[in-house]
């Protein structure tokens, strides 16, 4: 089958979508399918226009106007209908990333979405002050509903990452139970590439916890270094990895910050590579967490994972057999669960070997790639041939 992809950004470079999009182009090929790819991210003059005309003071607020707001959107669906028209003729089925643009111009060629949230989620989020919603006032947020909602009707189906998030899109958006699938998501690194020992199986190894977030706060980095200072407490020689910031700064001890990691360059992967070995437990307490890789990376590398009861993370983590989820915030919570893991190694091992294998059998590219086209396929073969 022939596949046009479009996404705000690189769809075959590891930066679009989280890599997210490198995958599924990687997987699509590898199962036979031909995939071109259009980035409709604003360049040039649309960017100047639209930056100009969403600006605000407060830079988040820019930044989610920059996103979500009426202009951009009409000029990122301009740049979707360069690049169909640049395909039309060989391309059977369209996919895109999220809804912050429209297919215009593509005919009877249906499209499916792909999205990690919407809107509706965003303003679930609101509350934890680290979603889309936060910045936009309730009409600017109704507005974006609905403009959504146009692209997700129109839509031959939707394809969420988390079951949580499909029933977001029924429940919240009364979108038909039939057009939304949960494809899920596999690792966005070569599993064929982690090695089958660690430094964390050393016998004096130091009891350690992993964080990989490049958004701290968000994902509650400042609730693990409360959490990892009280378990200080109890294991003087704990320490604390925590890679993704590129800028924060951190003297306390036990703890080490690793920077930005690119596992795609040799330094890069070797560093995540002996950070996800080195650690016993991989710990994320988000607040907003639209789906969450990183927890699925960490499970094919063994560890134990211990996150928040909310968003998709419970689909990844079983509580009391992968890990634990705790409560948003909770502190008390979060050092217990640490404590457990970290004081029993035999535990620890355990869960993480049950982690592996439940990433194994849920958690593939193949198998988002079969679920997927399982959708795909019977709307493609419906249509009427040409000639």
């Amino acid at each position: 089958m022939n596949i046009l992809l479009l996404c705000e950004g690189d769809a075959e470079s590891w930066d679009s979508w989280s890599g997210i999009t490198k995958s599924l182009v990687d997987h699509l090929r590898t199962a036979g399918h031909t995939v071109m790819s259009g980035d409709v991210d604003l360049a040039g003059a649309d960017r100047w226009l639209a930056a100009a005309l969403t600006f605000a003071v407060d830079r988040r607020r820019w930044g989610t106007r920059f996103h979500l707001s009426r202009l951009p959107f009409r000029l990122r669906s301009r740049r979707a209908a360069r690049r169909i028209a640049a395909h039309r003729n060989r391309v059977d089925a369209i996919v895109q990333v999220g809804a912050t643009f429209k297919p215009l111009g593509r005919g009877t060629i249906p499209y499916f979405l792909c999205c990690d949230s919407n809107i509706r989620m965003a303003e679930h989020g609101a509350p934890w002050g680290y979603s889309d919603a936060v910045t936009l006032s309730r009409g600017e947020l109704s507005v974006v509903r609905e403009r959504e909602l146009s692209v997700y009707r129109d839509a031959a189906g939707i394809f969420t990452l988390s079951e949580r998030l499909r029933r977001s899109f029924i429940e919240d958006l009364e979108l038909s139970p039939a057009q939304v699938h949960a494809m899920l998501a596999g690792p966005n690194l070569d599993v064929t590439r982690i090695p089958t020992t660690f430094p964390r199986d050393a016998v004096d190894h130091a009891p350690t916890i992993l964080f990989v977030g490049r958004q701290f706060h968000r994902k509650g980095g400042d609730v693990l270094m409360e959490a990892f200072r009280r378990v200080r407490e109890r294991i003087p020689d704990a320490r604390l990895l925590i890679a993704g910031p590129s800028s924060l700064v951190v003297r306390e001890p036990g703890i080490t910050v690793l920077g930005d990691l690119n596992k795609n360059d040799q330094a890069g992967w070797a560093a995540l590579v002996d950070a996800y070995g080195s650690a016993d437990v991989f710990c994320l307490p988000t607040r907003f967490e639209p789906f969450g890789i990183a927890f699925i990376e960490a499970m094919y590398f063994g560890l134990p994972c211990v996150g928040t009861n909310a968003w998709a993370v419970p689909e990844m983590i079983a509580d009391g057999e992968t890990g634990f989820t705790v409560p948003i915030d909770d502190v008390p919570a979060l050092t217990d669960r640490l404590l457990r893991l970290l004081t029993d190694r035999a535990l620890a091992r355990r869960m993480g070997e049950a982690g592996r294998l439940r990433a194994q059998r849920h958690f593939t590219w193949e198998r988002v790639v079969q679920r997927m086209m399982q959708t795909i396929e019977p709307v493609v073969g419906a249509l009427p041939r040409a000639g």
